[in-house]
Parts: structure tokens; sequence; C-alpha cells
């Protein structure tokens, strides 16, 4: 896998939940940092990674994706992407990512990730109006990637 490729790699697989591509994106040995809502979290190898991403996405049903991106912030990369899935079948939950990547020659070696947590859709809505209203900022729901068209032709 080039230095180029391992982060579009990444995302192309994360977006369409195909875990063993993921693995493949990865470096033998790398080496995942990930602070989760409930606490921080140390994943190493491949494999192991990978299963971690599967366990959050593989059984979501109605899964969509709001947003994927990649940019090169000096030798690492900025990933980040965010979906709507239910876990449950029934309510819809709102879920973002956002990975620093360093990419060695046999693959990603490197992930430092920070995740929001999974929120209901209303209640992600409600915040980010809100957070709209008095910043000015776009809404969750409002925002569009061109890069996802990249990633995913």
């Amino acid at each position: 896998m080039t230095y180029q490729s391992a982060p579009d790699a990444f995302l192309s697989a994360i977006s369409s939940r195909d875990f063993g591509s993921l693995a493949e994106s990865l470096a033998p040995e790398a080496h995942a940092r990930m602070l989760l809502p409930p606490g921080p979290e140390v994943r190493s190898g491949r494999e192991a990674i990978a299963r971690r991403f599967e366990g959050w996405f593989l059984r979501s049903t109605d899964f969509e994706v709001l947003d994927s991106h990649r940019i090169d912030v000096g030798p690492r990369s900025r990933l980040n992407w965010r979906f709507r899935l239910s876990r449950d079948g029934r309510s819809h939950e709102v879920i973002e990512q956002v990975a620093f990547v360093n990419v060695g020659a046999e693959g990603i070696s490197e992930i430092d990730l920070l995740c929001s947590g999974f929120h209901r859709e209303e209640e992600a809505l409600l915040a980010s109006s809100v957070d709209a209203g008095a910043s000015g900022s776009p809404s969750i729901m409002g925002e569009s990637s061109a890069s996802l068209e990249a990633v995913n032709p």
C-alpha cells in the first residue's frame, strides 16, 4: 500500500463497512489509541483494530455516511467520518470520529482517535441547531462533503 493511498483506503473501507479492507489499510503492527466516552482504550495489531471498528458498525442498520474527509497535516493525515445508523432497529443515532494517522511503508501505523459516542439523532439535531443559532455554524445534517465523492466515486 502506498503512503498516499492508505488513508483513502481506510476511509473508503469504514464508509462501506468493509472491515477486511480496513484491516488491509493498516500496517501489521499498527497501534491505535482511542479516546472513547467510557475512557481511553489501546489496541495493537491490524486485526484487533479492525475488529474494534467492526464491533461498533457491522450490525448497524439504516447505515448512512453523513460526512467523510481527509486532510493532510504535515506528515500526518486527519480523517473524520460522521455516520447515521440504527443499532436497535428502531432509533437512529449519529456518531462522529476524528483520527490522526501516521502512515508507513506497510500502511497506517498509528491511529489517535477521538469519538463523540453514539447520540440519538433527535438530540444531536437539537444540540446542533442550538449551536448553529449561537455561532452561525452549519447544522449536523446540513453539511456535505465533496471529498466523500473522491473517496467513494
